[in-house]
Protein backbone atom coordinates (compact mmCIF):
# COMPACT_ATOMS: atom_id res chain seq x y z
CA UNK A 1 0.00 0.00 0.00
CA UNK A 2 1.36 3.25 -0.62
CA UNK A 3 2.37 5.76 1.88
CA UNK A 4 2.97 9.19 1.68
CA UNK A 5 6.40 10.51 2.78
CA UNK A 6 5.92 12.89 6.01
CA UNK A 7 6.77 16.51 5.42
CA UNK A 8 10.18 17.59 6.90
CA UNK A 9 8.85 20.77 7.80
CA UNK A 10 5.49 19.68 9.26
CA UNK A 11 5.36 20.37 12.75
CA UNK A 12 5.95 17.21 15.20
CA UNK A 13 4.29 15.66 18.46
CA UNK A 14 6.68 15.88 20.87
CA UNK A 15 6.55 13.95 24.41
CA UNK A 16 8.64 16.13 26.91
CA UNK A 17 8.65 15.52 30.63
CA UNK A 18 8.95 19.34 33.09
CA UNK A 19 11.92 18.73 34.66
CA UNK A 20 13.72 22.36 34.21
CA UNK A 21 11.68 25.35 33.87
CA UNK A 22 13.53 27.61 32.12
CA UNK A 23 14.89 25.01 29.61
CA UNK A 24 11.40 23.73 29.42
CA UNK A 25 10.11 27.07 28.84
CA UNK A 26 12.40 27.80 25.85
CA UNK A 27 12.18 24.19 24.48
CA UNK A 28 8.27 24.50 23.91
CA UNK A 29 9.13 28.21 22.08
CA UNK A 30 8.95 26.07 19.00
CA UNK A 31 6.77 25.07 15.86
CA UNK A 32 6.25 21.82 17.09
CA UNK A 33 2.73 20.35 19.40
CA UNK A 34 4.28 19.17 23.23
CA UNK A 35 2.64 16.92 25.17
CA UNK A 36 3.45 17.30 28.88
CA UNK A 37 2.93 13.91 31.09
CA UNK A 38 0.85 14.88 34.38
CA UNK A 39 0.76 11.65 36.94
CA UNK A 40 0.01 11.84 40.45
CA UNK A 41 3.24 10.37 42.48
CA UNK A 42 5.49 13.13 41.19
CA UNK A 43 6.76 10.95 38.24
CA UNK A 44 5.30 13.44 35.75
CA UNK A 45 4.71 16.97 37.21
CA UNK A 46 2.58 18.49 34.21
CA UNK A 47 2.79 21.87 33.18
CA UNK A 48 2.71 23.65 37.03
CA UNK A 49 0.33 26.30 36.31
CA UNK A 50 2.72 27.33 33.62
CA UNK A 51 1.49 29.15 30.17
CA UNK A 52 2.79 27.58 27.50
CA UNK A 53 0.77 28.02 24.35
CA UNK A 54 2.28 25.09 22.69
CA UNK A 55 2.12 22.69 25.12
CA UNK A 56 -0.68 20.46 26.44
CA UNK A 57 -0.49 19.08 30.04
CA UNK A 58 -1.95 15.33 29.12
CA UNK A 59 -2.63 12.87 32.04
CA UNK A 60 -0.48 9.19 31.70
CA UNK A 61 -3.02 7.26 31.69
CA UNK A 62 -4.59 9.23 28.00
CA UNK A 63 -0.69 8.37 26.65
CA UNK A 64 -1.12 5.54 25.01
CA UNK A 65 -3.51 7.00 22.46
CA UNK A 66 -2.09 10.27 21.91
CA UNK A 67 0.28 10.62 18.52
CA UNK A 68 4.27 11.01 19.54
CA UNK A 69 6.55 11.34 16.45
CA UNK A 70 9.56 11.76 19.45
CA UNK A 71 10.02 11.51 23.02
CA UNK A 72 13.08 13.61 24.70
CA UNK A 73 13.38 11.73 27.98
CA UNK A 74 15.72 13.77 30.39
CA UNK A 75 16.06 11.32 33.45
CA UNK A 76 16.58 7.71 33.51
CA UNK A 77 13.43 6.71 35.24
CA UNK A 78 11.72 7.92 32.21
CA UNK A 79 12.87 5.01 30.31
CA UNK A 80 10.71 2.87 31.94
CA UNK A 81 7.90 5.57 32.35
CA UNK A 82 7.77 5.90 28.81
CA UNK A 83 7.36 2.02 27.76
CA UNK A 84 4.63 1.61 30.15
CA UNK A 85 2.59 5.06 29.19
CA UNK A 86 3.17 5.16 25.93
CA UNK A 87 3.08 1.15 25.21
CA UNK A 88 6.05 2.27 22.92
CA UNK A 89 9.55 1.52 23.80
CA UNK A 90 11.97 4.72 23.20
CA UNK A 91 14.53 4.19 20.63
CA UNK A 92 12.74 1.17 19.38
CA UNK A 93 8.89 1.98 18.68
CA UNK A 94 9.46 5.33 18.72
CA UNK A 95 12.35 7.82 18.27
CA UNK A 96 13.76 9.24 21.17
CA UNK A 97 16.56 11.82 22.61
CA UNK A 98 17.99 11.72 25.99
CA UNK A 99 18.88 15.51 27.33
CA UNK A 100 21.92 15.56 29.26
CA UNK A 101 21.86 18.38 31.75
CA UNK A 102 24.01 18.07 34.34
CA UNK A 103 27.76 17.44 34.65
CA UNK A 104 28.92 13.89 35.53
CA UNK A 105 28.72 12.98 39.30
CA UNK A 106 30.57 11.86 41.36
CA UNK A 107 33.84 12.03 39.10
CA UNK A 108 34.13 12.88 35.20
CA UNK A 109 37.03 10.28 34.94
CA UNK A 110 34.55 7.23 36.00
CA UNK A 111 31.13 8.30 35.48
CA UNK A 112 29.24 6.24 32.92
CA UNK A 113 26.34 7.64 31.20
CA UNK A 114 23.00 5.86 32.04
CA UNK A 115 22.45 5.25 27.86
CA UNK A 116 26.05 4.89 27.50
CA UNK A 117 25.49 1.02 26.61
CA UNK A 118 23.08 2.07 23.96
CA UNK A 119 23.02 3.29 20.05
CA UNK A 120 19.53 3.98 19.39
CA UNK A 121 19.55 6.87 21.46
CA UNK A 122 21.23 9.93 20.86
CA UNK A 123 22.43 11.90 23.87
CA UNK A 124 22.06 15.84 23.57
CA UNK A 125 24.11 17.59 26.02
CA UNK A 126 23.53 21.04 27.08
CA UNK A 127 27.35 22.11 26.98
CA UNK A 128 30.48 20.87 24.83
CA UNK A 129 32.20 20.76 28.56
CA UNK A 130 28.89 18.31 29.20
CA UNK A 131 29.74 15.99 26.13
CA UNK A 132 33.85 16.10 27.38
CA UNK A 133 33.31 15.37 30.69
CA UNK A 134 30.68 11.75 30.58
CA UNK A 135 31.66 8.54 29.21
CA UNK A 136 29.08 8.62 26.50
CA UNK A 137 29.76 5.12 25.61
CA UNK A 138 28.59 3.72 22.27
CA UNK A 139 25.47 6.24 22.42
CA UNK A 140 25.73 9.22 19.52
CA UNK A 141 26.22 12.39 21.21
CA UNK A 142 25.59 16.10 20.01
CA UNK A 143 25.82 19.07 21.65
CA UNK A 144 23.01 21.91 21.45
CA UNK A 145 23.81 24.99 23.71
CA UNK A 146 21.42 26.86 25.56
CA UNK A 147 18.82 29.43 24.27
CA UNK A 148 17.47 32.57 26.61
CA UNK A 149 14.32 34.34 25.75
CA UNK A 150 15.22 38.23 25.59
CA UNK A 151 13.16 39.55 28.22
CA UNK A 152 14.90 43.04 26.99
CA UNK A 153 18.31 45.08 28.44
CA UNK A 154 16.52 45.43 32.14
CA UNK A 155 19.90 46.24 33.75
CA UNK A 156 19.66 49.71 35.80
CA UNK A 157 22.11 48.59 38.81
CA UNK A 158 20.37 51.42 40.67
CA UNK A 159 21.42 49.51 43.92
CA UNK A 160 25.06 48.95 45.09
CA UNK A 161 25.22 45.03 45.71
CA UNK A 162 25.71 42.07 43.69
CA UNK A 163 22.74 39.49 42.85
CA UNK A 164 22.81 35.53 42.70
CA UNK A 165 20.20 33.04 42.01
CA UNK A 166 21.14 30.17 43.29
CA UNK A 167 18.10 27.13 44.27
CA UNK A 168 18.44 25.12 47.71
CA UNK A 169 21.36 26.98 48.54
CA UNK A 170 21.71 24.82 52.12
CA UNK A 171 21.19 21.42 50.76
CA UNK A 172 23.75 22.03 47.24
CA UNK A 173 26.36 23.94 49.34
CA UNK A 174 29.78 23.49 47.43
CA UNK A 175 28.31 22.26 44.35
CA UNK A 176 26.14 25.71 43.90
CA UNK A 177 29.55 27.98 45.65
CA UNK A 178 27.19 28.74 48.51
CA UNK A 179 30.43 28.72 51.22
CA UNK A 180 31.86 31.76 49.02
CA UNK A 181 28.92 33.64 49.26
CA UNK A 182 30.85 34.79 53.20
CA UNK A 183 34.20 35.53 50.97
CA UNK A 184 31.86 37.83 48.24
CA UNK A 185 30.33 39.71 51.74
CA UNK A 186 32.92 40.84 53.33
CA UNK A 187 33.38 42.95 49.45
CA UNK A 188 29.85 43.56 48.77
CA UNK A 189 26.51 42.76 50.06
CA UNK A 190 24.91 40.12 48.37
CA UNK A 191 21.16 39.21 47.53
CA UNK A 192 20.59 35.69 47.05
CA UNK A 193 17.00 34.45 45.02
CA UNK A 194 16.19 31.04 44.57
CA UNK A 195 14.00 28.04 46.37
CA UNK A 196 15.50 27.84 49.85
CA UNK A 197 17.11 31.16 49.83
CA UNK A 198 15.23 32.37 52.73
CA UNK A 199 16.90 29.90 55.04
CA UNK A 200 20.24 31.63 54.13
CA UNK A 201 18.90 34.26 56.93
CA UNK A 202 18.57 31.79 59.82
CA UNK A 203 20.89 32.72 62.66
CA UNK A 204 22.77 29.54 62.46
CA UNK A 205 23.51 29.90 58.52
CA UNK A 206 23.54 33.82 58.49
CA UNK A 207 26.96 34.95 57.07
CA UNK A 208 27.63 38.55 56.91
CA UNK A 209 26.88 40.86 53.50
CA UNK A 210 24.78 37.66 52.59
CA UNK A 211 20.68 38.23 52.57
CA UNK A 212 18.41 35.75 51.29
CA UNK A 213 15.30 37.32 49.31
CA UNK A 214 13.41 34.02 48.78
CA UNK A 215 11.84 32.04 45.89
CA UNK A 216 10.40 34.90 43.69
CA UNK A 217 7.66 34.45 40.82
CA UNK A 218 9.30 34.28 37.00
CA UNK A 219 7.95 37.40 36.20
CA UNK A 220 9.44 39.37 38.93
CA UNK A 221 12.47 37.86 39.29
CA UNK A 222 14.96 39.54 36.68
CA UNK A 223 13.41 42.63 37.09
CA UNK A 224 14.67 42.79 41.05
CA UNK A 225 18.25 40.97 40.23
CA UNK A 226 18.49 43.72 37.29
CA UNK A 227 18.60 46.44 40.00
CA UNK A 228 21.56 44.99 41.58
CA UNK A 229 24.71 46.26 40.23
CA UNK A 230 26.77 42.90 39.31
CA UNK A 231 26.03 38.80 38.78
CA UNK A 232 27.49 37.18 40.82
CA UNK A 233 27.88 33.03 39.83
CA UNK A 234 29.53 30.96 42.36
CA UNK A 235 28.76 27.26 40.97
CA UNK A 236 31.31 25.04 41.21
CA UNK A 237 30.29 22.02 39.43
CA UNK A 238 27.13 22.80 36.61
CA UNK A 239 26.81 22.33 32.90
CA UNK A 240 26.32 26.11 32.66
CA UNK A 241 23.99 27.83 34.63
CA UNK A 242 21.21 29.22 32.75
CA UNK A 243 20.60 32.03 35.76
CA UNK A 244 24.25 32.90 34.67
CA UNK A 245 23.07 33.55 30.83
CA UNK A 246 19.69 35.32 31.76
CA UNK A 247 22.30 37.69 33.78
CA UNK A 248 23.66 38.59 30.87
CA UNK A 249 21.33 38.91 28.47
CA UNK A 250 19.04 41.64 30.66
CA UNK A 251 22.79 43.45 31.06
CA UNK A 252 24.77 42.65 33.67
CA UNK A 253 28.16 42.77 34.16
CA UNK A 254 29.52 39.19 35.32
CA UNK A 255 31.96 38.08 38.10
CA UNK A 256 31.94 34.31 38.40
CA UNK A 257 33.86 31.33 39.21
CA UNK A 258 36.33 29.48 36.76
CA UNK A 259 35.26 26.41 36.38
CA UNK A 260 32.95 24.02 34.23
CA UNK A 261 31.98 25.88 31.26
CA UNK A 262 31.31 29.78 32.64
CA UNK A 263 34.71 30.93 31.26
CA UNK A 264 33.86 30.14 27.71
CA UNK A 265 30.49 31.32 28.44
CA UNK A 266 31.31 34.99 29.57
CA UNK A 267 33.79 37.05 27.49
CA UNK A 268 36.61 39.03 29.26
CA UNK A 269 35.00 42.34 28.41
CA UNK A 270 31.41 40.89 29.88
CA UNK A 271 33.15 40.73 33.62
CA UNK A 272 36.02 38.78 35.12
CA UNK A 273 36.24 34.70 35.73
CA UNK A 274 38.15 33.31 38.29
CA UNK A 275 39.06 30.55 40.76
CA UNK A 276 40.31 32.96 43.42
CA UNK A 277 37.44 33.82 45.96
CA UNK A 278 39.22 37.09 47.02
CA UNK A 279 39.79 38.42 43.32
CA UNK A 280 35.94 37.79 42.69
CA UNK A 281 35.22 39.61 45.82
CA UNK A 282 37.89 42.61 44.27
CA UNK A 283 35.96 42.38 41.52
CA UNK A 284 32.56 42.51 42.13
CA UNK A 285 33.95 45.40 44.96
CA UNK A 286 35.25 47.50 41.40
CA UNK A 287 31.59 47.29 39.23
CA UNK A 288 29.51 47.92 42.35
CA UNK A 289 31.94 50.97 42.90
CA UNK A 290 32.19 51.95 39.07
CA UNK A 291 28.71 52.24 37.66
CA UNK A 292 30.10 53.25 34.32
CA UNK A 293 32.01 49.92 33.90
CA UNK A 294 29.66 47.79 35.51
CA UNK A 295 26.74 49.11 32.59
CA UNK A 296 29.55 48.87 29.79
CA UNK A 297 30.56 45.41 30.78
CA UNK A 298 26.97 44.51 31.20
CA UNK A 299 26.31 45.65 27.49
CA UNK A 300 29.08 43.63 26.72
CA UNK A 301 27.37 40.26 28.47
CA UNK A 302 24.42 41.19 26.77
CA UNK A 303 25.62 41.03 23.32
CA UNK A 304 27.97 38.01 23.68
CA UNK A 305 24.88 36.09 25.06
CA UNK A 306 22.40 36.88 22.52
CA UNK A 307 24.80 36.38 19.83
CA UNK A 308 25.78 33.01 21.58
CA UNK A 309 22.60 31.59 23.38
CA UNK A 310 19.70 33.43 21.35
CA UNK A 311 16.27 31.65 21.54
CA UNK A 312 16.06 31.15 17.25
CA UNK A 313 19.78 29.79 17.32
CA UNK A 314 18.38 27.45 20.22
CA UNK A 315 15.24 25.93 18.26
CA UNK A 316 16.84 25.94 14.95
CA UNK A 317 19.27 23.35 15.78
CA UNK A 318 16.69 21.54 18.04
CA UNK A 319 14.36 21.61 14.64
CA UNK A 320 17.45 19.78 12.80
CA UNK A 321 17.79 17.34 15.12
CA UNK A 322 14.25 16.51 15.57
CA UNK A 323 13.74 16.26 11.96
CA UNK A 324 17.65 14.11 11.61
CA UNK A 325 16.31 11.45 14.74
CA UNK A 326 12.55 11.44 13.00
CA UNK A 327 13.47 10.38 9.69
Amino acid sequence: MWRAMPDPDAPRDVLIWHVHGSWTEAFVSGEHSYLVPRSDDGSARGLCGRVWPAAEEVGYEDLADRPVDLVVLQRPEELELTARWLRRRPGIDVPAVYVEHNAPRPHAVDSRHPLGDRSDIPIVHVTDFNRLMWDNGRAPTRVVDHGIPDRGHLYSGEIGSAAAMINEPLRRWRTVGTDLLGTLGRYVPVDVWGIGSDDLNADEHRVGGVTGRGDVPAARLLREVARRRVYVHTARWTSLGLSLLEAMTIGMPVVAVAATMAPLAVPREAGVVSADPDALGRAAAHFVADREAAALAGKAARDFALTNFGLGRFLDDWDRLIEEVCS
